[in-house]
């Protein structure tokens, strides 16, 4: 699975779900291979990249489900409740897991 269609198809993974994906070139793009993975209440208590060695080898920490539906929400909010096109919604979430903030074009 590739960082773009965890967006496309957010609805359908678990919410408590973990995103680790690959970065290209260092960076995350649409095109990032993608795992997800629901910790146990241990693997919670450790650093993301123990967990990303043993269950996502090559792949770094991207956001849990649940943080990035609420980017998408807030994206819509911020658009008259438009649905963000994929580019955006991409971009929104990537530049969120980058900098823990939002792209100056989530605000409308």
């Amino acid at each position: 699975m590739k960082l773009k269609d965890v967006i496309e198809n957010l609805s359908s993974l678990p919410e408590n779900g973990t995103v680790f994906a690959e970065r290209i070139n260092g960076e995350f793009c649409a095109d990032s291979e993608v795992q997800v993975v629901e910790m146990t209440d241990e693997e919670l208590k450790q650093q993301t990249s123990e967990v990303a060695t043993r269950k996502a080898a090559g792949k770094d920490y991207f956001l849990e489900v649940f943080i990035i539906q609420e980017i998408l929400e807030g994206w819509s909010k911020n658009h008259g409740d438009k649905t963000p096109p994929i580019d955006a919604a991409l971009e929104s979430a990537i530049y969120y897991a980058e900098n823990d903030s939002y792209p100056e074009s989530f605000f409308g």
